[in-house]
């Protein structure tokens, strides 16, 4: 479908098999923080769950206006350096990544998670995207009922600084007035987390989720988590039922047989930006064989948007 009014000129060009939406623009120095609206934005990502703009102009500087304008707050992976006020340079490694939700092992998960490609790599490196929607339809029924009964637990140790510049981010307040009263505040907000501390400099995490969630876009339930995905910035997580017995490995080589056909290679093109629906599509990324290739990223919550 082609829309030609007189604010933009764009192609929508629907992935096939996957749903994704790839919306190109048609016209010279056409930027998405200029001719895309929230409500426009998340009405996609309500339709697709992943959104690619394509052949728009954006600098890095209009995409960290672009996360902005479209989110009620941002927060960071503490791990990683900001390289503007809303958005850090991603730097996760070599190694594969597989498919994950954005902090889906935190206590505090964002909406939206954004990319946007200042260089491509000339090969390989590709970003992975997976709608969980389409996961937990294709799950046996067997599997699905397994997670809708039964929860999950990430336990895992994470060094103080992190959690503390983490939570300053999602309490907003100054990294200095941070402690350990901070660390209760949030056991006692959030179900199922359970922060203590282990020494000086270092928390024991242990998170209690659900791995089918509801999209905050959709409203329709998706298989999405972190079960698939490393923690390259930190220790690994250890990964269990709630009642800290393993899952079998039945489940999880259906999980990644499912997940696998799911999957969509994006390789990016320089300027891409990518939005997406993260209480929905996981994400992940192939080897990086290039390291000239160079992404930028953001995590941020929705904002209200009037009718």
């Amino acid at each position: 479908m082609q829309i030609d009014t007189a604010h933009m000129q764009v192609q929508h060009r629907p992935l096939p098999r996957f749903g994704f939406e790839l919306i190109e623009s048609l016209e010279d120095a056409q930027k998405v923080v200029d001719v895309f609206d929230t409500a426009k934005i998340y009405e996609q990502l309500a339709h697709s769950g992943a959104v690619i703009f394509r052949h728009f102009t954006d600098t890095l500087d209009d995409f960290d206006q672009l996360v902005k304008v479209h989110s009620s707050h941002v927060t960071f992976d503490p791990a990683r350096k900001a390289s503007t006020e809303n958005t850090a340079e991603i730097d996760a490694g070599v190694f594969e990544m597989g498919l994950h939700r954005e902090n889906g092992n935190l206590p505090f998960i964002p909406d939206l998670q954004w990319f946007h490609c200042l260089e491509a790599a000339s090969s390989g490196c590709e970003t992975t995207l997976c709608d969980g929607q389409r996961v937990l339809h294709e799950l046996s029924p067997k599997v699905r009922m397994l997670f809708e009964q039964r929860k999950i637990k990430y336990t895992r140790r994470i060094p103080w600084p992190n959690v503390r510049r983490f939570l300053s981010i999602e309490f907003q307040l100054p990294l200095d007035e941070i402690d350990d009263s901070h660390l209760e505040l949030v056991n006692l907000r959030v179900p199922g987390q359970t922060y203590r501390r282990l020494d000086p400099f270092l928390i024991s995490s242990e998170r209690i989720t659900d791995a089918i969630t509801t999209s905050c876009f959709s409203g329709k339930r998706a298989f999405c988590n972190s079960l698939l995905g490393p923690s390259v910035n930190y220790e690994p997580p250890v990964i269990s039922w709630a009642d800290g017995t393993d899952i079998d490995l039945v489940v999880w080589d259906e999980i990644k047989e499912v997940t696998r056909r799911h999957t969509y290679d994006l390789f990016w093109s320089r300027g891409d930006i990518v939005v997406v629906d993260n209480s929905r599509v996981m994400h992940g990324r192939r080897e990086l064989t290039d390291p000239s290739r160079r992404i930028f990223g953001a995590q941020s919550y929705r904002k209200e948007v009037s009718a």
